[in-house]
């Protein structure tokens, strides 16, 4: 664990809290507990940098908005905003501040997911958890709590000073937490059950012992535990056909067709002539491009004497949009696909060449961040304890903590930037190689399906995309070695900062004096600049890996194949809107520009970005020939963004229940 950090939150722990001490609690005021949480949020927010992506930030606020429409306090006006780390987590402070983490919005599957892990926020506020009688401990616990989600030297500072004695208490508190979640999310109405998939999956993807997750572990409940909790309120209890039914139709509606289908399907095994589960079998089959089961279901409905006027209407209008022959014309089905099945199996040969060169970057990335943490745990003793001071505003030692925070901003994006890429990128790597895989069987077949014959035209940009997504492997783990290089650069320029810092003293006033603050500010911005480049060396190596993530989800989308029939690719419009609110180029102009699907999901999510329509970014992408992800890379737009937003579409297709 790292000691610097470890030294940095000493400077500010007890400043902190001499300015955001609670009284005991029944006497806080709304206006006392808004006030401690507003200065909180001044920490939080200096030693962490926060995403301004609009395409993200509109995602949590647009559920938030749902979700406090049926909270219990209104004078709490919440807030919500993302921190810029890769751990997966969240947290709230006093007041209604409630932060989540981008690596929690690249880990959850659906809005539901995430709807109950805000709700669970928001259950610590309005049940008042971090304003309690033992006004001192707790806060201690707060601030502690508050830092280690992100910094995990607060952690073992908070267990120097013997703070962590209320854990036991705060997880009584998540518990509590979980249950007015789950109630906020009913109500609001997510699917319930997406709270216990989401403790399910990061129990069996990561477990306790996972690397980023400890703390996570620490302060909650093991999830086996709080699934059971969940499973036994009655939102999750008792859950009936009608129920199951009502969110099976939730789930189609959010795009998530392969989780509405599997409830469709528990729907129908009980009852097999309900019509409106029959209906939604038919449509959400269709989409999944299960045709003859989507005919079924909806001939059942069609010919039914029990159905309703409108119910019959509609699943003729579909039974009309389903292809008739599926299969090209016989002249298409043995095309001469030697160059194509050569190109495909050079592009799966480099892939795994690839992977040496990438497993040789990881091993030598790991060497280099523990020896960069070594430096900076030895930089670290130098740094002398102000626990004591009191911070003024306007003060020249404010000055001094406010360089410290900047500092440790830059440390915290480097090394989570440099940790999550050196860590992440071998599996990246191997979904590569399984989209590859996934390209090539079909062109073992001795005949082509019509499925196979409509993706083939597609198949050149695809393996240019999946080429160029594993140089960016290698290129986001090169650069993430010269992040830490440029930041092991910076320790000479920290080292002169710490020792002219711990000569420092303070005068009667409290302060240090205007000749020692003349002495420190040039070392404070050296040392600053340097990571300053640093910590920009980590956020672009963070932003190759995603890009070729990106790069590999776009020809997911395009290989699921939802561009026929026409009923087909309404499904992928439908799931557009509904995420973005944006209008996806319509069938036939899909078809008369050649766009692939992956090209209309990412033309989509430019258009949400840059907040103009579709045609306007196809226009743009036409005219500078580049690929749609180039393009975003040359205007530097998040493709971590995109790549949470095209994953969000492709499980929608894809993803299936795990419980």
């Amino acid at each position: 664990m790292n000691v610097w950090k470890r030294a940095l939150a000493a400077l500010v722990l007890l400043a902190l809290l001499a300015s955001s001490m609670p009284s005991p609690a029944g006497a806080v005021s709304t206006g006392t507990e808004i006030r401690i949480g507003q200065d909180a949020v001044k920490q939080v927010e200096a030693e962490n940098a926060l995403v301004n992506d609009p395409v993200l930030n509109n995602w949590v606020n647009n559920l938030a908005e749902n979700l406090k429409r049926y909270r219990a306090r209104p004078d709490i006006n919440y807030t919500f905003k993302i921190i810029d780390t890769n751990s997966i987590n969240a947290f709230s402070l006093p007041g209604g501040f409630v932060y989540v983490n981008f690596g929690l919005l690249n880990f959850v599957n659906s809005d539901d997911e995430l709807a109950g892990v805000m709700g669970h926020e928001m259950g610590h506020v309005e049940r008042r958890h971090q304003i309690t009688l033992q006004a001192k401990a707790q806060a201690i616990n707060l601030i502690i709590g508050i830092l280690s989600i992100f910094s995990p030297f607060a952690y073992r500072f908070g267990n120097l000073i013997g703070g962590l004695s209320l854990y036991k208490l705060s997880r009584i508190d998540e518990l509590q937490a979980d249950q007015y979640g789950l109630l906020l999310m009913t109500r609001a109405g997510y699917d319930p059950m997406a709270m216990v998939s989401f403790m399910d999956r990061l129990q069996h993807e990561y477990g306790p012992n996972a690397s980023g997750l400890e703390k996570y572990f620490e302060t909650h409940p093991d999830p086996k535990a709080r699934i059971g909790h969940l499973m036994g309120y009655p939102e999750l209890a008792k859950t009936n056909t009608q129920q199951l039914l009502a969110q099976a139709i939730h789930d189609e509606e959010e795009g998530r067709y392969a989780f509405a289908n599997n409830k469709l399907d528990q729907v129908l095994k009980a009852d097999p002539a309900n019509q409106l589960a029959l209906l939604h079998k038919g449509q959400v089959e269709l989409a999944l491009g299960s045709f003859d089961k989507s005919q079924t279901a909806l001939a059942q409905v069609a010919s039914s004497s029990k159905n309703t006027d409108p119910a019959g209407a509609a699943a003729a209008r579909m039974l009309a949009m389903l292809p008739r022959d599926p299969q090209p014309a016989k002249a298409l089905l043995n095309p001469n696909l030697d160059p194509l099945r050569q190109q495909v199996a050079a592009a799966l040969a480099g892939a795994k060449n690839n992977q040496a060169a990438i497993d040789e970057r990881v091993k030598l990335g790991k060497d280099d961040l523990k020896q960069l943490n070594q430096r900076l745990d030895d930089l670290s003793y130098e740094v002398p304890n102000f626990g004591n001071v009191d911070i003024r505003p306007g003060s020249r030692i404010e000055a001094v903590f406010q360089d410290l925070e900047h500092m440790s901003k830059d440390l915290n994006v480097l090394l989570d930037k440099v940790d999550f890429i050196t860590q992440e990128a071998p599996s990246l790597q191997k979904d590569d190689l399984g989209v590859l895989n996934e390209m090539q069987a079909p062109l073992r077949e001795k005949a082509l399906t019509g499925d196979t014959l409509r993706r083939l035209p597609y198949y050149k940009d695809l393996l240019s995309q999946m080429n160029t997504s594993a140089g960016d492997i290698v290129n986001s783990l090169t650069a993430a070695r010269g992040a830490m290089a440029l930041a092991w650069q910076s320790s000479p320029a920290l080292d002169a900062y710490f020792r002219e810092l711990s000569r420092s003293s303070l005068d009667f006033g409290g302060d240090i004096s205007p000749r020692t603050a003349q002495k420190l500010k040039p070392l404070a911005i050296a040392a600053e600049q340097q990571l300053d480049t640093a910590a920009n060396a980590a956020e672009e190596a963070n932003r190759r890996y995603f890009s070729a993530q990106a790069r590999q989800l776009q020809a997911r989308i395009t290989l699921l194949g939802v561009n026929f029939p026409e009923a087909r690719y309404e499904s992928l419009a439908r799931s557009i809107h509904a995420r973005l609110g944006i209008d996806a180029p319509s069938y036939d102009e899909a078809l008369a520009l050649n766009l692939s699907p992956g090209d209309v999901a990412v033309a989509s999510w430019f258009a949400a970005e840059e907040k103009v329509p579709v045609s306007t970014v196809i226009n743009e992408q036409r005219a500078s020939k580049k690929t749609w992800i180039d393009l975003a890379l040359d205007k530097h737009l998040s493709q971590e963004s995109l790549e949470v937003t095209l994953g969000m579409w492709f499980l929608g297709y894809a993803e299936t229940p795990a419980m």
